[in-house]
């Protein structure tokens, strides 16, 4: 088996979650389905990452302090960088108000996708992108 094939499908994923446990939650179980992340804790700290390195996707929680989903997808949306800019985001929230769920969409974010017991609806999402 050629071992470049094997990796095809693996995105390098920011992860962004102010809960540290949720953040470990779902990094093991992006690793475990084979991609690799990074993790932030807040929507500043990962435009920072993002300035210094490229990602293929970005999974951001809505509601952070310091700056939250929405502030930090508009930033990302107006990097000078368009590659950067253009890096998909899916917002992962508990969230099920349709206002929210606008108010991403109107961010710049590509995904609105709620947290869960399997994250079933989001390694089917994240099949979009690899």
């Amino acid at each position: 088996m050629d071992h470049g094939t094997q990796n095809k499908n693996s995105l390098n994923i920011l992860l962004v979650e102010n809960s540290r446990t949720v953040r470990a939650v779902l990094t093991n179980l992006l690793e475990n389905n084979g991609h690799k992340v990074s993790g932030s804790p807040n929507g500043l700290d990962a435009i920072n990452q993002l300035q210094s390195k490229a990602y293929d996707l970005i999974i951001m929680d809505v509601f952070m302090p310091q700056m939250n989903g929405y502030e930090a997808a508009k930033h990302i949306r107006a990097l000078a960088d368009q590659n950067k800019a253009k890096t998909p985001l899916i917002a992962l929230t508990s969230s099920q108000n349709e206002r929210d769920k606008r108010a991403c969409f109107e961010a710049g974010m590509n995904e609105y996708i709620l947290k869960s017991q399997d994250q079933a609806e989001l390694l089917a999402a994240l099949k979009k992108y690899a």
